[in-house]
C-alpha cells in the first residue's frame, strides 16, 4: 500500500493511500547552462521491502497452533475413554481450524490497527474452545494455540488484557465443569502460564512495535523524499519558464520591435529611403526566425556557433548603429579566449538588451561598449550619454530584471549607474576559469 501526504504550504491537509502505487516518471528540466535533463523514477512507498524477522518466523506460530489442535483430536481418539459426543467434538475442532485461517491470511499490521474488531473475533474462538473444553478436559492443551496469536495480533495493552481475561475465564470454566480437588494448584499453574506467556508476549510485542516504528519512520522519509523531488521538479520548471521568458524577450521581442520601427519609418519617412528600411525589416525578420528555430533546438544562438563573442557583439553593434544613427564605439581589453557557451550567450543577451533599452528610452547620441577579458572575470560595460533615469524609482522593466538574472545565474553580478540627464552605464561581470 502506498501512502501520500497532501499539503498546502506548511499546512497538512490530509493523507490518502493506494493499494497498488504505480511507478512514477518525473522529467526534470534545468536551465540551459547546465545542459542536464534528469529522468527520475520513483516508487511511492510500495510494499517491496524485505519482510521483518517476526513476519518471516510467523509461520512457526501457525504450525504450532495446528499441531496443538491435531494433538488434541489425536489424544481424544486414542484415549481409553473418548468423548461421548465425538461428532460434535470433531465439528468444533474443524470450526476452530477454520477460525484460525484469518491469522494466516490477514497481515499482522491490520490486526494491530483494529484491536476492537480483533477482540470481537477472538470471542468466537474462545466460544469454540469453551465448547471443546466442556466436552474434554484435555482441551486445555489448546492454550498453546491462543496465547501466541494474542501477543502477535494485539498491541501490548490489549494483549495483556486479553491474556488475563482468557486465563481467568479458562480457570473458572474448568473449575465449574470439573470441580477439581486440587483447584489451588491448578490456579497457581494457570497464573504461572499467564506470567510466562505475558513475559514472552511483551518481548514479542516490543519487537513488533519497534519494527513498525522503524517502518513508520521509513515511510515518513519516503514521503519527505517524494516531496523534495516534487519541489525540485517545480523549481526546475520555474527556472525553465524564466529562462524561456528571458530568451523570448531578448530575441523575438526585440526583432519584432525592430521590424515595426523599420516599417513605420518606411511608411512615414522619405520615400527614397523606403527600400533600405524594408530591407532592414526583412533582415530583422530573418534573424528573428533563425533565433526562433534555434530556441526550439537548443536555445543557443546560431551566430555564436559561427563567430566569436567579440565578433558577434561588434556585428550587432555596427548594425544597431546604422539602424538608429547613433555612434557606437567598442573596445576590447585583454586577450579574447574561448569560454563556456553559457557565458557567451549571457553577455550577448545583456548587450542586446542594453542597446534595446538605449534605443527605447535613452535617446543617446553615442554608446561605448567595453568587453574586458581578465584572468578570472569577463566584464561587459555598456555606457550611453542619454537622458538617464532615477535608479531609486520602483518602476523597473523586465529587461533590467532579465539582465541581472542572467548574470546571477552564472555567479556574476550586474550594476547600474544612472541619473536624470547623466546617461546610463550597465556593468556586468561573470567569473570565468582562470588562465593557467
Amino acid at each position: 500500500m502506498g501512502c501520500f501526504r497532501v499539503s498546502r504550504g506548511d499546512e497538512k491537509t490530509g493523507v490518502f493511500c493506494r493499494r497498488n502505487p504505480q511507478k512514477t516518471s518525473i522529467k526534470m528540466i534545468y536551465p540551459a547552462k547546465s545542459k542536464r535533463t534528469y529522468n527520475i523514477h520513483m516508487i511511492n512507498h510500495q510494499k517491496s521491502r524485505k519482510r521483518d524477522v517476526w513476519e518471516q518466523w510467523d509461520w512457526i506460530w501457525h504450525v504450532s497452533a495446528y499441531t496443538f489442535l491435531v494433538l488434541n483430536v489425536a489424544f481424544d481418539l486414542n484415549s481409553t475413554s473418548p468423548t461421548e459426543a465425538l461428532h460434535l467434538f470433531l465439528a468444533l475442532s474443524a470450526l476452530l481450524a477454520l477460525w484460525y485461517l484469518p491469522f494466516i491470511a490477514v497481515p499482522i499490521t491490520r490486526w494491530w490497527n483494529a484491536p476492537r474488531r480483533g477482540a470481537l473475533y477472538f470471542l468466537i474462538g474462545w466460544a469454540l474452545w469453551g465448547g471443546l473444553l466442556a466436552l474434554n478436559d484435555r482441551s486445555l492443551l489448546l492454550a498453546g494455540m491462543f496465547y501466541p496469536v494474542i501477543f502477535t495480533r494485539f498491541p501490548l495493552r490489549w494483549a495483556i488484557a486479553a491474556a488475563v481475561s482468557q486465563t481467568l475465564a479458562l480457570y473458572l470454566l474448568f473449575v465449574l465443569l470439573y470441580t477439581p480437588e486440587n483447584w489451588l494448584i491448578i490456579l497457581v499453574i494457570a497464573l504461572g502460564i499467564l506470567i510466562a506467556a505475558t513475559l514472552i508476549g511483551v518481548f514479542i510485542a516490543a519487537l513488533i512495535g519497534q519494527s513498525m516504528e522503524r517502518q513508520h519512520l521509513l515511510d515518513e522519509f519516503t514521503q519527505a523524499r517524494a516531496s523534495l523531488l516534487r519541489l525540485e521538479r517545480e523549481a526546475g520548471m520555474l527556472a525553465e519558464r524564466q529562462r524561456l521568458a528571458r530568451e523570448i524577450h531578448d530575441t523575438l521581442t526585440q526583432h519584432f520591435t525592430s521590424i515595426i520601427m523599420h516599417l513605420a519609418a518606411a511608411r512615414l519617412g522619405n520615400p527614397n529611403a523606403m527600400q533600405d528600411r524594408v530591407e532592414q525589416a526583412e533582415q530583422s525578420a530573418r534573424e528573428g526566425l533563425d533565433e526562433a528555430r534555434r530556441m526550439i533546438w537548443d536555445m543557443h544562438p546560431e551566430q555564436l556557433e559561427q563567430a566569436s563573442l567579440v565578433e558577434r557583439i561588434e556585428g550587432m553593434a555596427a548594425r544597431w548603429s546604422v539602424e538608429n544613427t547613433v555612434n557606437v564605439a567598442m573596445t576590447v581589453t585583454g586577450t579574447p579566449r574561448p569560454l563556456d557557451a553559457s557565458i557567451n550567450v549571457a553577455l550577448l543577451r545583456i548587450s542586446q538588451e542594453a542597446l534595446h533599452n538605449i534605443r527605447k528610452h535613452a535617446h543617446a547620441r553615442s554608446v561605448n561598449i567595453t568587453l574586458s577579458y581578465m584572468p578570472d572575470i569577463l566584464a561587459l560595460d555598456v555606457a550611453d550619454d542619454g537622458r538617464g533615469f532615477d535608479i531609486t524609482s520602483e518602476r523597473r522593466g523586465f529587461g533590467l530584471k532579465s539582465m541581472r538574472e542572467r548574470a546571477q545565474d552564472l555567479g556574476g553580478e550586474l550594476t547600474i549607474e544612472s541619473g536624470p540627464g547623466q546617461g546610463t552605464k550597465i556593468a556586468a561581470s561573470i567569473p570565468v576559469p582562470e588562465v593557467t
